[in-house]
């Protein structure tokens, strides 16, 4: 099974259904970012514009690192083109596009253009009852089998799915990524699904070809942040960990990015010098390293000097990520960009 059993705690079993999809899949970037006010005065709007600009460094170049990229930028004050606050607790605000551009490419870093792949997601919850659960207001809300909730359930059931709107709604903005919750499947198929996907038996889930499905199971209402997921590729189970609803949304999310930099992004050449390379039979070793990275495209020797090897590399990641691909080989290196 491709799940380890979470503890049964009840006899019968809750589905949800969710689909998400790239905002809008449009190939242009926006460049106007939303983030919390915390007060109206001037402090409280520079601060929200701070705010703004890392959660907008975060959404354009597809990584969660890139919020540290901020520090970089002169005050967010300074260079917001117009902003506005929406109903006295959130600031939306739109930055300089050509200058967030520029210093991204002197970090090494760059904006993730193009359309953004569709990931479906299905969480299977088991409350106690069998009922298909949508966010607020969703259509997909109601039961597949059992008795309707009374005063008290619907009490229950409205703060959990209020939880999860929340979760799923600042991920979807941070990220952008929509999220769409499709209609549920109609009686008895998913009272019967939801029992069987609890039970590790996903025949029930809908073939998707190579599309990217991530599935979650939670056993109780207040378990948000211990949800067991797992990511199905190609028609391959792999990947299980245990994290919140949105968290499972951010480490697909950063995988993706990776991918796409990793053979989309612009090719970037530098120069890496290794020490020590003592004999031949490290050299087989750092060839066989760089060979394993995703992150390196094509390298070629420069010179020797000593144990010193200096290579010239390509590569489409971003730098900051192309340093961690290397140190993950334990290697003792400098790195240096040469140009794109």
């Amino acid at each position: 099974m491709p799940f380890s059993m979470l503890p049964r705690i009840v006899p019968q079993t809750l589905a949800l259904t969710l689909f998400l999809a790239c905002a809008a899949c449009a190939a242009e970037v926006s460049f106007q970012s939303v983030a919390p006010l915390p007060d109206s005065g001037p402090a409280g709007r520079e601060a929200a514009l701070q705010h703004a600009l890392e959660r907008l460094l975060v959404r354009v170049t597809g990584r969660r690192g890139a919020a540290g990229l901020a520090d970089r930028f002169p005050p967010a004050s300074s260079i917001v083109r117009t902003y506005r606050e929406i109903g006295g607790t959130q600031l939306e605000a739109e930055f300089d596009e050509a200058l967030i551009r520029r210093v991204l490419d002197e970090a090494g870093e760059w904006v993730w253009e193009g359309e953004r792949p569709p990931l479906a997601l299905w969480l299977v919850i088991n409350d106690g009852e069998r009922w298909i659960f949508g966010p607020d207001g969703s259509a997909s809300q109601g039961m597949a089998g059992g008795t309707p909730p009374g005063a008290a359930d619907v009490s229950l059931r409205g703060v959990f799915r209020g939880a999860l709107t929340q979760a799923f709604a600042e991920v979807s903005t941070l990220r952008g990524i929509e999220i769409d919750f499709r209609p549920p499947p109609g009686q008895p198929v998913a009272q019967e699904c939801a029992e069987a996907i609890w039970t590790g038996f996903f025949a029930c889930l809908p073939d998707g070809g190579d599309e990217l499905l991530i599935l979650g199971r939670v056993a109780v209402p207040g378990a948000l942040d211990d949800i067991e997921w797992s990511l199905r590729e190609n028609g391959a189970w792999r990947e299980v960990w245990e994290s919140g609803a949105a968290e499972a949304v951010h480490r697909v999310s950063d995988m993706l990015a990776a991918r796409f930099m990793a053979t989309q992004g612009p090719v970037r050449s530098y120069l890496l010098v290794v020490a020590p390379v003592p004999d031949l039979e490290s050299y087989e070793g750092l060839k066989a390293g760089l060979a394993s990275l995703q992150a390196v495209r094509e390298w070629e020797v420069e010179r020797a000097a000593g144990d010193a090897l200096t290579l010239r590399i390509s590569s489409r990641t971003a730098e900051a990520p192309l340093r961690d691909a290397l140190a993950s080989l334990g290697l003792a290196f400098e790195l240096t960009r040469t140009g794109t």
